[in-house]
């Protein structure tokens, strides 16, 4: 498996903008082409003054292909037009994606495709998904915590993060977070994550059970102490992860962390 097609969901913001860049250079490093995608949910599309709007939108992705991060760089850019955010992969060219990377502010969100949409899209991306968060001149993966509770299917799935992590060849830092309302003797853990293992030849990894008062804590907090440069996940979808019932696990690091966030539909 290899990244050919890198999603960028564009909105013209610096959100947005951040999240080209960082794809740009995985592009270098995988001779991937980039596809920019602006989704227009105008439904009244006949009006005079939605097609003005159109054809704004249409100069504006005319001028991406000259940012100077983008030199050289295979890039392929359209408007879906009549479509929200949710029903992006409805159209076969983009659910053939190998890896979507996309902006996101975090809670607050802000205007376009970004922001608040970007859990709407891990919710839903049939492909990896990296979020990223903020600006990044060299983007770089040195140490990355792998959060999971190593369940079978967790385990089966870890080879789609791999295309990604095998670029950078970072230390995968392998975390199971333990909780009082979701709590594993260390026993049993550990036995999973040995499963992992077996399965999963790593050459650079750690593995940590860490307690605290919820998985999203336990994730973050880790994740500062030993300074990470991503954390990558898994998500069940609207059922959330590690049986949390309330949402997603997922969507809420990628909602209130700063790291940049690797997700895998499960």
């Amino acid at each position: 498996m290899s990244i050919r097609t890198i999603l960028v969901p564009y909105d013209f913001s610096d959100c947005a903008t951040d999240a080209l860049r960082v794809a740009a250079q995985i592009a270098r490093r995988t001779e991937a082409c980039i596809e920019v995608v602006h989704v227009y949910e105008q439904m009244m599309d006949f009006h005079t003054e939605n097609q003005k709007v159109r054809d704004e939108i249409e100069d504006r992705l005319e001028e991406v292909p000259k940012l100077d991060f983008l030199a050289g760089i295979e890039l392929k850019k359209f408007m879906l037009r009549q479509m929200g955010i949710m029903d992006m992969f409805k159209n076969e060219r983009l659910a053939e994606a190998d890896l979507v990377v996309m902006g996101s502010h975090g809670a607050r969100g802000f205007r376009g495709l970004a922001g608040s949409n970007t859990q709407k899209v891990v919710r839903i991306a049939p492909m990896p998904i990296l979020v990223i968060k903020h600006h990044q001149e060299a983007f770089d993966m040195r140490d990355v915590v792998y959060a999971s509770n190593f369940s079978a299917q967790d385990i089966e799935k870890f080879h789609l993060f791999r295309p990604l992590l095998e670029l950078f060849d970072p230390t995968v830092h392998l975390l199971k977070v333990n909780t009082q309302k979701q709590f594993e003797r260390t026993e049993e853990s550990t036995k999973a994550m040995d499963e992992f293992l077996q399965r999963h030849e790593l050459e650079k990894y750690t593995a940590t059970i860490y307690n605290d008062l919820s998985i999203e804590e336990g994730i973050l907090n880790f994740a500062r102490s030993i300074d990470a440069d991503m954390i990558a996940m898994a998500t069940h979808g609207r059922t959330g992860f590690f049986h949390v019932v309330n949402g997603s696990l997922t969507e809420d690091i990628v909602n209130h962390t700063t790291f940049p966030v690797l997700s895998v539909k499960l």
